[in-house]
């Protein structure tokens, strides 16, 4: 009767955790319309901040900088795959920063370098066959941000980019 009644007691116990688990944790469909809808906040937010007051876009002067042409070759043994990308690397830096960006760039070039390397030849076949490849963009832009010690690039844009499966 006494190993019966405590039986009973974890059993409660487990199905109140379990409970109060289902309740806690969201959907996987409540998570996907927080983030849709806390992105349309900031796009909103952001749309907002960058309006004047006559309700046009200002747009602020950037400059292209040359970030370099990449050849990378990754092998995966596992799967008996060998990748072969290639791009050319341009980045815009607002007009006031171009100088500062220059100077940053020649000193960390080489770790700039290696940093790009190291997200192309980290990222999965899925990201590089994205068309817009924006997964890489963001990695690198914040890999490179940091590197440099400042928000110094506002965007990446890959040029003559080509992924070839072998």
């Amino acid at each position: 009767m006494k190993s019966m009644l405590v039986m009973i007691v974890v059993c409660v116990v487990i199905l109140t955790e379990c409970a109060v688990a289902y309740v806690l944790i969201p959907s996987p469909e409540a998570l996907e319309a927080a983030a849709t809808k806390s992105s349309e906040e900031a796009e909103k937010a952001a749309s907002d901040a960058s309006t004047t007051t006559d309700g046009t876009t200002p747009t602020a002067a950037e400059m292209e900088v040359d970030l370099g042409k990449f050849n990378v070759v990754v092998h995966q043994p596992g799967a008996n795959l060998t990748l072969r990308i290639n791009f050319h690397l341009i980045g815009t830096v607002p007009s006031e920063k171009h100088e500062e960006f220059g100077k940053l760039l020649t000193h960390n070039q080489h770790r700039l370098r290696d940093q790009i390397i190291y997200e192309i030849r980290n990222s999965a076949i899925a990201d590089l066959t994205d068309p817009g490849l924006g997964l890489i963009k963001r990695r690198i832009l914040a890999k490179s941000n940091d590197l440099l010690g400042a928000p110094m690039l506002t965007t990446v844009v890959f040029s003559d980019f080509s992924f070839i499966e072998q």
